[in-house]
């Protein structure tokens, strides 16, 4: 196996140049040296790094895990460790590897895979690690001691690291990209099972899965792949395990910032409330209406997005959300894109500054199938001028900052700068964070049915509670 490298660095009051000797108390005994692990950069450098799953050292830790239910520790650090030699990015075995150590009563060993994992997905094994059985003993060295002032320090800067990312999907899940650093991070970990996602507040998002139900994974072969919702808490770090709704579709996931605040989920014959404890509870009283703002429509495995009204915009919006022209408030400018055009409300995204919205645009209300009758606009808010950005049969857009949008049209997402650079790829992302609108006049085509994950890799499965599992 490669070593796994971990810096501590020793802090005696002050850092650099001539170290002076530690403090003498009243009883003339120094303090003891304080010990310092240094940072690992966060997150990750590409998608392709969390995918380990799909490579080599996969069936060792598969091996790992069924040790983990012998209560075989032994075998748990041996198998740990020979998918590390076969990947040494393979979290999740660094994980249990580190897991398995501290139920030897092996601290010593332990830190290494233990920050490796950690860096790579704090959200989800920092604050666990804080908290998992099997590292107690760990935490109370002076080693552990450092481990614990690594995580607080860690998740300022990670919690910062979300605040700038965008959201793109890959395979099924979310992760958050910053650009400025360059780094990925999961979001969701479901192994494939997202099907579509809404942006409650600014940094809360619902996203919803299609999953096997507990029943089916307790031996029970009635249970069938159903539908459920979880959080993700941007402001927080934190991710919500999917809750099953008992139900294949469709239902309607919305907010309500008033009346029973929160996210609500509605599947024709009622509504119900996420609370703040993720927990399913019934209204206060039955609603006579959806709550204002958009929301989601999710049907087995697909979704979209219903974003009208657009704020500070009118228009004269059809039954499929369509106009052509469009109204800005704060300028009075009226954009229209060229006749017989028609702009997708749906689609309509401002940019952070609010200088400029983006836009998907029908071109075409009479399209022959597979035509590219979709194209991507920006308009300046103050002069109502429009740009076209891009063509193709179906698209998404959204902003990265105020001059950079992401589109998505099918085939990977690619990064626009309106200050004139080459188009670049976003590579790993197949999505955003809203699904691509298709020109209604274009037949849609049938779903795609992806082949069924493996069970043994719990990919579309709700998370288990197995012991060295976060706690939820």
């Amino acid at each position: 196996m490669r070593a796994l490298a971990v810096v501590l660095v020793v802090a005696c009051g002050g850092r650099g140049g001539d170290v002076p000797p530690p403090a003498k108390k009243d009883g003339g005994v120094p303090d003891a040296p304080v010990l310092d692990i240094q940072a690992r950069t966060l997150g990750m450098p590409d998608l392709g790094s969390y995918m380990w799953r799909k490579r080599g050292g996969h069936p060792a830790f598969r091996i790992a895990r069924t040790a983990e239910a012998k209560n075989a520790w032994a075998d748990v650090v041996t198998t740990c460790k020979q998918a590390l030699t076969a990947d040494p990015g393979h979290l999740e075995a660094a994980w249990l590897l580190a897991a398995g150590l501290g139920k030897l009563g092996k601290t010593d060993e332990l830190l290494a895979p233990l920050h490796l994992a950690v860096a790579g997905d704090l959200g989800k094994w920092g604050h666990a690690s804080l908290e998992l059985p099997e590292l107690q003993a760990f935490l109370k060295t002076p080693h552990g001691q450092a481990w614990q002032r690594r995580i607080e320090t860690d998740r300022v800067a990670y919690i910062a690291a979300l605040a700038r990312s965008v959201i793109v999907a890959s395979a099924g899940d979310l992760y958050a990209f910053d650009p400025e650093a360059k780094r990925w991070y999961r979001v969701t970990r479901t192994f494939g099972a997202v099907v579509g996602a809404l942006r409650v507040e600014p940094t809360k998002i619902a996203y919803v899965t299609r999953q096997r139900s507990a029943q089916r994974r307790s031996g029970d072969d009635r249970g069938k792949a159903t539908l459920a919702i979880g959080i993700v808490d941007l402001a927080r770090g934190k991710t919500s395990r999917p809750i099953e709704l008992g139900t294949k579709g469709p239902v309607i996931v919305t907010y309500s910032a008033k009346t029973d605040p929160g996210i609500w989920i509605g599947n024709g014959t009622g509504w119900k409330r996420l609370d703040d404890n993720y927990n399913l509870v019934s209204l206060s009283a039955p609603p006579k209406t959806r709550p204002p703002g958009p929301w989601l429509e999710v049907k087995n495995r697909t979704a979209r997005v219903r974003a009208l009204p657009v704020a500070g915009v009118t228009a004269d919006w059809d039954d499929k959300g369509l106009a052509s022209a469009i109204r800005i408030g704060k300028s009075n400018r009226v954009v229209s894109v060229p006749a017989p055009g028609l702009i997708d409300g749906n689609t309509a995204a401002w940019s952070p500054d609010r200088s400029r919205i983006a836009f998907v645009a029908q071109l075409d209300d009479t399209c022959a199938p597979n035509a590219v009758n979709a194209a991507a606009f920006v308009a300046d808010a103050t002069t109502g001028t429009i740009t076209e950005i891009e063509r193709a049969e179906s698209m998404a857009i959204e902003w990265i900052s105020d001059r950079k949008l992401m589109i998505d049209k099918g085939g990977g997402v690619m990064v626009f700068d309106l200050d004139g650079a080459p188009p670049a790829p976003l590579e790993g992302a197949d999505g955003l964070l809203h699904p691509r609108r298709r020109p209604t006049c274009t037949p849609i085509p049938p779903e795609d049915v992806p082949q069924e994950p493996d069970p043994a890799d719990g990919s579309g499965e709700p998370s288990t509670d197995a012991m060295v599992e976060p706690p939820g």
